[in-house]
């Protein structure tokens, strides 16, 4: 058996759920893991996919790009208006503007490291506005050494020969060695879009534009390269996936809820913009499945710092 033992997967039970497929319950374990400090600034987190399902269908919200290591099994994204495509071994999946159904066919294990905007650029160098929404060659953004090493590693895994915090650590380590070098002004305009975007549910763009020594056309063109879109949709986006963290996560303060529900105009306009950019409506989001628990808020790292430390209890 390829089967790596419990103790050696250290998957605590963070998110164990279940997701309704038709007549058949979906069975799934999935962990978060905060990256090490030295890989923090480009690593929102990593986290551990287990099931011993045949076929789970789910829909990828319009997350930031993201490293996957398949260890068993194989995911096959399935984007509309375009045919199927499987992941490698070691795929990458360039930051999602829109959702990305797809398919993930066990028994599979899985490890995945979302990335940051800076971290993104600084390993792959490739505008978001320009590759969003789709699976790229590993070899695009990766040296045949990095991709060859984690091969081995997920190889290793799936023998029970490594773990996969020990795959974690790997991961953590080649992307905290940056193939470019941002500009330093580049990173502090990402750096103040990131703070912006935590102050509130709904700042305002004047709020932003006094908070930059740039002009709101350089600003439209550096939020394009990092974000894919200008701030005013960043923010659109953003309130959109923290909205769905809050309905997805009953242990956050009513208090919180209130302000989220007064970001939006009204229920059709908060269904609306969750749906486009979860794929689901604020129902489904109360059920469980692999892209409800990835809206835990620990997994977001700068995104989600509105709604971090404020659980109740």
């Amino acid at each position: 058996m390829d089967r790596c033992p419990p103790q050696e997967l250290g998957i605590a039970p963070h998110g164990r759920g279940a997701a309704q497929a038709g007549r058949a319950q979906l069975q799934f374990e999935l962990e978060i893991i905060a990256p090490p400090p030295e890989a923090a600034a480009p690593v929102n987190t990593f986290y551990v996919i287990e099931t011993q399902d045949a076929r789970i269908e789910e829909i990828v919200p319009a997350y930031s790009a993201q490293l996957v290591v398949m260890i068993r099994g194989r995911l096959i994204f399935d984007r509309p208006d375009d045919a199927p495509v499987a992941a490698g071994r070691v795929a990458i999946n360039a930051p999602q503007l829109g959702i990305a159904p797809c398919v993930l066919e066990g028994p599979a294990l899985l490890v995945g490291a979302s990335l940051t905007q800076a971290g993104w650029q600084a390993i792959a160098n490739l505008p978001a506005d320009i590759v969003h929404d789709r699976l790229l060659p590993a070899d695009t953004v990766l040296s045949v050494a990095d991709i060859r090493k984690l091969e081995a590693m997920a190889a290793d895994c799936a023998a029970g020969r490594r773990t996969v915090r020990d795959l974690c650590a790997e991961l953590a380590a080649i992307l905290s060695v940056p193939r470019y070098r941002l500009r330093p002004e580049h990173v502090a305009v990402i750096e103040v879009i990131m703070r912006w975007l935590g102050s509130g549910f709904d700042p305002s763009l004047e709020e932003l534009h006094a908070m930059v020594d740039i002009s709101p056309r350089q600003l439209q063109r550096l939020s394009r390269r990092y974000f894919g879109v200008p701030p005013a949709q960043v923010l659109k986006r953003f309130r959109a996936i923290r909205a769905a963290m809050v309905l997805a996560n009953p242990a956050l303060p009513d208090g919180l809820r209130d302000e989220m529900l007064a970001s939006f105009f009204d229920q059709a306009h908060l269904i609306h913009d969750i749906r486009r950019y979860t794929g689901r409506t604020p129902t489904q989001l109360r059920g469980n499945s692999l892209s409800t628990g990835l809206l835990d808020p620990n997994g977001h790292g700068d995104a989600a710092s509105l709604l971090r430390g404020r659980r109740e209890g």
